[in-house]
């Protein structure tokens, strides 16, 4: 099946390399081109995502058949946003691959169509939940080092805020309260030892 990749982390210091290297042997998928970006799912919209943006642009004028995608968070977090790029990929018959998911949608197969769109409906649901969550953690610890007078700006010599920094490194808070070893997050995430340092001491502080 001619195929596209389409990868995406949040931040410039994580690689997509580690979503790439899981899907480009898997068998069934002749791979025409490969997209990737660092940009927020969160805070950017598919439409504000010049990378995803140009996939589905590519995948038009090029009659492919399938977007493969690690997990359908790298589509977004915003449950209606992703669930309409779907329609509008199928629309164009376009197959989506969810590697996580083990499976295919928006084939001609529509056996276990409404299930796997329910589960994609959860994932992607589940994803949005995920990260309101760790962004009001932060957002209460920043209100709460205030209220006792704390500094809640940057560090002296640092280039940017706690709550941004940590809102960069979503994923990293995620493994972390999961119980993930640093060496195991390192290879997950593709980020240094002192980063997920630096994400442990900062969610001490709030």
């Amino acid at each position: 099946m001619k195929s596209i990749i389409y990868t995406r982390v949040s931040s410039n210091d994580q690689s997509t390399q580690r979503q790439l290297d899981d899907m480009k042997s898997i068998k069934g998928f002749d791979v025409d081109k490969v997209f990737s970006e660092k940009i927020s799912a969160f805070t950017k919209t598919s439409d504000e995502r010049p990378g995803l943006q140009q996939a589905v642009s590519y995948i038009r004028k090029h009659s492919i058949k399938c977007i493969m995608i690690s997990e359908v968070s790298r589509l977004g977090r915003n449950t209606v946003d992703v669930l309409n790029l779907l329609e509008q990929l199928k629309k164009q018959s376009v197959a989506v691959y969810i590697h996580n998911l083990g499976t295919t949608i928006n084939t001609k197969d529509q056996a276990g169509e409404i299930f796997t769109k329910l589960i994609v409906t959860i994932m992607a649901d589940l994803a949005r939940l995920e990260s309101e969550q760790l962004s009001y953690r932060i957002k209460s610890g920043i209100r709460s080092r205030k209220a006792k007078g704390l500094t809640t700006g940057r560090k002296i010599g640092s280039k940017e805020s706690i709550e941004k920094f940590l809102a960069k490194h979503q994923d990293i808070q995620r493994f972390l309260s999961k119980g993930y070893s640093s060496r195991e997050i390192q290879k997950l995430c593709n980020c240094s030892p002192n980063t997920i340092k630096k994400v442990k001491d900062n969610l001490n502080q709030i």
